[in-house]
């Protein structure tokens, strides 16, 4: 299994357990209910844990083009993971201090955090798409290089 693959696997585990305690947070309050507890369960279940296990799997099961480990040979896998826990944890932190301060500051860390995590998406798309061409599709690109 690829580095990036256990990465992936090892970050969504994580956000499967953070969004768990934040879970049982939003339960322990259910008498004094606070919104900003349940968009960020939702971002660490869906985007955290479910999103990240598909792609470090995804990586992983589907042959790449090449085997080599490291950030030069799968640069997009890695810009991958960057942006998107990047985008990840700037959600995590901007939302609820924005609630909490309604500082103009925190405004603009939670705006930058979606287009990071869509470039993060986007660069897992540009990754994945040569992986799943058909055979006689790899053929055809062969003889056009060769």
């Amino acid at each position: 299994m690829p580095k990036i693959s256990r990465l992936f696997i090892k970050t969504g585990l994580l956000y499967f357990i953070l969004g768990l305690l934040l879970r049982v947070l939003i339960d322990f309050f259910t008498a004094f209910p606070i919104p900003v507890l349940t968009v960020l369960f939702w971002h660490a279940l869906m985007l955290g844990w479910i999103t990240q296990i598909i792609m470090g799997v995804s990586i992983w099961m589907f042959p790449g083009r090449t085997r080599e480990e490291g950030f030069k040979a799968q640069k997009l896998s890695w810009l991958t993971y960057l942006f998107l826990n990047a985008g990840l944890l700037l959600r995590m932190i901007s939302s609820p201090l924005l609630e909490l301060s309604g500082l103009n500051f925190w405004a603009i860390l939670l705006a930058v955090s979606a287009p990071f995590q869509l470039v993060g998406v986007l660069f897992y798309v540009f990754e994945m798409w040569p992986r799943i061409q058909s055979k006689k599709q790899r053929i055809r690109n062969r003889k056009k290089k060769g």
